[in-house]
């Protein structure tokens, strides 16, 4: 379980980081997912709000897991 939560927040931190640096790359991803997960004027007018808050719930997640050995 602790796996799964630890694998959710790094994929969250992945997109957040895309969200901040790569904007361009998340409207390719926008393009296959379109309908289901996000709108382009999410992405073109909020890429840092939601950049930072997925970052912020990946870091929560991660630090709420504990490393498996």
């Amino acid at each position: 379980m602790s796996f799964l939560l630890f694998l959710i927040g790094l994929v969250l931190f992945c997109v957040g980081l895309g969200y901040v640096f790569q904007p361009g790359l998340i409207l390719k991803m926008n393009a296959f997912v379109r309908d289901t997960f996000f709108k382009d004027s999410v992405v073109l007018l909020y890429n840092r709000r939601v950049g930072v808050v997925l970052l912020l719930i990946s870091f929560v997640r991660l630090a709420m897991t504990k490393v498996p050995r």
